[in-house]
């Protein structure tokens, strides 16, 4: 009697162990992003959904920015202490800095999976972005700037075997949430990369731009002095 029940464990098992590897061998993760904001400033707006994702997980996006774009690190930390939006950064934390001379940024935005029925999982994450400014070319107009792909990573409760741990460098508080993190493979929705036109200056009026602003300061400084003595000698009478 005790081999059939002990039998009958075994396969109960096995079952189990099937089971577990069927529905995570068979995540499907996809993205879909939304921009909002114009010019210099934007937010990058991340929909992640999961099928077949039964454990409870946490979930990243992990972006290395071009030198051309940064978050603002004292931005972000406000967002996480309002609650609003969990970002981090490593890397270059200089705003004022213009594109050739500003280093690279890496930047994580992690949050909690939502669940749905049907073994659906989903979460919205944002990252708040903004461009630096180029130095002058010749002929000035508009440098291109490709946004990065991102990496997608899951930090989960149980184990999942399929798909290694990853060893990109989260940035704290995100790195913590979680004692592995996972990259999965995902789909875009969107098949076009998202390109951030950036107006670069005109190097070739810069001679005609330096005497209009000096001839304009010397202009205004000459006025604020008369008004300045009008305004005395008023007073003196």
């Amino acid at each position: 009697m005790r081999s059939v029940l002990n039998i009958s464990w075994i396969i109960i098992a096995l079952l189990l162990c099937a089971r577990c590897t069927w529905i995570y061998a068979e995540i499907d993760a996809e993205i879909g992003l939304d921009v909002e904001g114009n010019g210099f400033h934007r937010t990058l707006i991340y929909r992640v959904d999961f099928k077949n994702l039964t454990n409870n997980c946490q979930v990243a996006i992990y972006m290395e920015l071009p030198s051309a774009l940064y978050v603002n690190v004292d931005e972000v930390a406000d967002l996480r202490r309002r609650g609003t939006s969990t970002v981090c950064s490593t890397g270059e934390t200089d705003v004022e800095l213009f594109m050739e001379k500003a280093g690279r940024q890496n930047v994580t935005t992690c949050a909690s999976l939502s669940r749905t029925k049907n073994h659906q999982s989903w979460s919205i994450l944002t990252i708040p972005v903004h461009q630096r400014y180029q130095y002058a070319h010749e002929t000035g107009g508009y440098a291109n700037v490709t946004l990065p792909m991102p990496k997608l990573l899951l930090g989960c409760q149980e184990r999942i075997k399929e798909y290694r741990v990853s060893k990109t460098d989260l940035c704290e508080p995100c790195v913590d949430l979680a004692t592995k993190w996972r990259e999965i493979p995902y789909r875009m929705l969107s098949s076009r990369d998202y390109i951030w036109p950036i107006p670069v200056g005109n190097k070739s009026v810069s001679l005609f731009v330096t005497c209009i602003t000096l001839s304009a300061t010397v202009i205004g400084a000459i006025f604020i002095g008369y008004a300045m003595r009008t305004s005395i000698r008023a007073k003196e009478d």
